[in-house]
């Protein structure tokens, strides 16, 4: 499973930007954590520039 998520951070990352491979690992950790704020943050890291590139 760790491999399929170090895969799916790294093609975001290349293809939307260092912003959104931080999201991605953002909300993945919020989820993972169970914490709202890290999960929000880490969701608007990963759609402002997927909304942006448009």
């Amino acid at each position: 499973m760790p491999l399929i998520a170090l895969v799916a951070e790294q093609y975001v990352q290349w293809r939307f930007g260092f912003a959104a491979g931080l999201g991605l690992a953002l909300l993945a950790v919020g989820i993972k954590a169970d914490n709202p704020t890290c999960t929000g943050v880490g969701g608007l890291l990963l759609v402002a520039p997927a909304v942006g590139a448009g």
